[in-house]
């Protein structure tokens, strides 16, 4: 079975096709992670000089992050992982068709991929419809993580600002004596100013910045609109739902753990795959000799009330225990070293996984822009109607906003 989950073509990008004084004009994009980088780049193939891209973390990559689980050159993401088609070198090319700049090698974007095809098992039972029909590609030794940085971000990382956490945006401004129209203010009260802004945070922290309690929001993570959001756009904010989730990742002695073990049944997952706990050997197809098992939980039930409120420490000994669950106390005996723990609800600057499917209506509203002129666009996998919680949905919003805000220069 095939599976193209993802974009098969994405927005164009013309080379150089505004005029030389709306190339002047300052855009400022918040968010370095894959939208907002695709925007960045899509820019500057159209010519644009002026951008600026505020990264509120010391990292570029937004949910795209991968780490170091031994003392090997072992390297593993523990956000997005999975490409999710069968042909994952078509993704990837398509991400980046019409991005090319003057001087580009056209090897830069080949990297080794692998075809996964785990054997699944729920519980102690085999699924052998699982394991017939679930089949797609991940990277061998890349990681998404490395494919954004090497691609995407080198291209336009002189106009990427790291450890720029914004905590208001000013819009509807009047455009009097050639003044912006967007003021940004940044958490250490710096002011910058744009013609257009592109908004690439995540739907996480825009909940956050329409709740009526914000206080449990740090400040440092704390965004505010001025005027308020639209009431139609905070209705769509709040009807999207990006849930609780995390990876834990243990170094094992051995590999007592078959391909891939849901905690779910198979009934309960096919119901509601948007609530699951997988556990997963991450080296699988990778040619590698650690053994490294990954704990997946996602969801309000099995990553928000199992896990909510716990310390990183409390998190690893509770994976531990699904682990042990489910393997009869093997991952005890096994362990190696401290697990290495990714909660993204506890990230300042992202507070959740991915957005579940939802209204089409609703994302609709979440990728139009506002403003009495359009100052300000939305982008990010949650504005996507068919791509969302994929990379490459963020791909495709962020070269898609990119080509709105040419539009709103010209005219």
């Amino acid at each position: 079975m095939q599976h193209h989950f993802c974009p098969k073509s994405f927005p164009s990008t013309p080379k150089d096709i505004i005029s030389d004084e709306s190339r002047r004009k300052q855009i400022v994009i918040v968010g370095a992670g894959a939208s907002g980088l695709f925007a960045a780049l899509s820019l500057k193939r159209m010519g644009v000089v002026n951008v600026t891209v505020l990264e509120a973390s010391n990292d570029i990559g937004g949910r795209l992050k991968a780490v170091r689980p031994t003392s090997s050159d072992l390297t593993l993401d523990v956000g997005a992982e999975w490409i999710h088609s069968t042909d994952g070198s078509r993704v990837l090319n398509s991400m980046m068709e019409g991005l090319a700049l003057d001087g580009d090698n056209d090897e830069s974007n080949k990297v080794e991929l692998i075809t996964y095809q785990p054997k699944w098992y729920f519980g102690k039972r085999r699924s052998k419809l699982m394991t017939t029909i679930y089949k797609e590609t991940k990277f061998k030794s890349a990681t998404w993580y490395s494919w954004l940085k090497d691609n995407v971000y080198e291209k336009v990382k002189d106009n990427v600002e790291l450890n720029s956490p914004v905590s208001e945006i000013r819009y509807n401004n009047k455009q009097e004596g050639g003044e912006k129209a967007v003021e940004v203010v940044l958490a250490n009260g710096e002011i910058r100013t744009a013609d257009v802004l592109i908004c690439t945070v995540p739907l996480g922290i825009l909940k956050q910045s329409i709740a009526k309690d914000r206080t449990s929001a740090s400040a440092s993570a704390s965004l505010q609109f001025n005027p308020a959001l639209p009431i139609k756009l905070q209705e769509a904010i709040h009807a999207i739902d990006m849930p609780p989730g995390l990876r834990v990742l243990f170094q094992m002695k051995e590999k007592f753990y078959p391909d891939l073990t849901s905690a779910n049944s198979l009934f309960t997952l096919l119901c509601n795959p948007n609530e699951m706990t997988l556990a997963y050997d991450a080296t699988l197809g990778k040619d590698r000799e650690e053994n490294i098992l990954a704990v997946v939980a996602i969801g309000n039930e099995h990553a928000g009330k199992r896990f909510g409120g716990m310390s990183t420490c409390e998190v690893g000994k509770e994976a531990l225990r699904i682990v042990d669950d489910l393997f009869d106390g093997q991952g005890t005996v096994n362990l190696i070293g401290e697990p290495l723990v990714q909660d993204w609800s506890e990230e300042p600057f992202i507070r959740g996984t991915y957005t579940f499917p939802g209204s089409n209506r609703h994302r609709r509203t979440l990728g139009q822009s506002i403003g009495e002129s359009g100052q300000v666009i939305f982008a990010g996998e949650h504005t996507s109607m068919k791509y969302h919680s994929l990379v490459p949905g963020a791909a495709y919003e962020g070269r898609r906003a990119a080509l709105d805000a040419v539009g709103m220069m010209a005219d």
